[in-house]
């Protein structure tokens, strides 16, 4: 099978294109321009519910001392995200809420699925609560219980596995194609085709 379309418009490709071209995290200017595009790109700014004494540059310093790099080569490598890899992508995604929360004392689990989206579109879905409040209410009627990893972020987690289940056993059958994260944030959320996100 063929992967369904998941083109959601020129300013999203120029995101995917950005952390392509400069995916590693050694250069500030590079880190705090990332941070900066995809969070304020997607309601999940570094600032929100930090305070202003919070700077994209802390957040871009502390990215650039941590093993983030590392994580983010594991999770390129995944083509697909399934309940036998999903582990990686949930540490990758726990190192990251880690890594700003030293500094904040904030989860940032929203910024840390798009961000990490970005660098590896293939393997991370992208998390927000609307996203999370949309594939709990079609999958209620089933009521089936997901894992929860507790070495992972609890609410991360659930929602992976959540979209996992919701993909193989729902939507791939209805499109006849395979499904990308981000596809299957399109239709969570309502886009259609083409529609533009930013």
């Amino acid at each position: 099978m063929k992967y369904a379309n998941d083109y959601s418009g020129y300013g999203n490709e120029v995101l995917y294109r950005m952390c392509r071209e400069k995916p590693l995290h050694t250069d500030l200017d590079i880190v705090s321009s990332k941070l900066w595009l995809i969070g304020r790109s997607y309601s999940a700014a570094i600032e929100r519910r930090v305070g202003k004494d919070f700077s994209m540059e802390t957040a871009a310093k502390l990215l650039i001392n941590s093993n983030i790099d590392e994580l983010i080569r594991k999770i390129i490598s995944i083509e697909r995200p399934t309940e036998s890899n999903i582990h990686e992508i949930l540490n990758a995604h726990r190192c990251f809420v880690d890594i700003i929360a030293k500094e904040t004392i904030i989860e940032k689990r929203s910024l840390a699925s798009k961000y990490l989206h970005f660098h590896s579109p293939k393997s991370v879905f992208l998390y927000d609560s609307r996203a999370k409040n949309r594939i709990r209410e079609i999958l209620r009627p089933i009521k089936r219980r997901f894992i929860i990893l507790h070495q992972f972020d609890k609410e991360y987690t659930a929602f992976s596995y959540r979209c996992i289940y919701y993909r193989d056993n729902i939507l791939e059958k209805k499109l006849g194609e395979l499904v990308s994260p981000r596809r299957l944030d399109m239709e969570l959320l309502g886009y259609s085709e083409g529609t533009e996100f930013i």
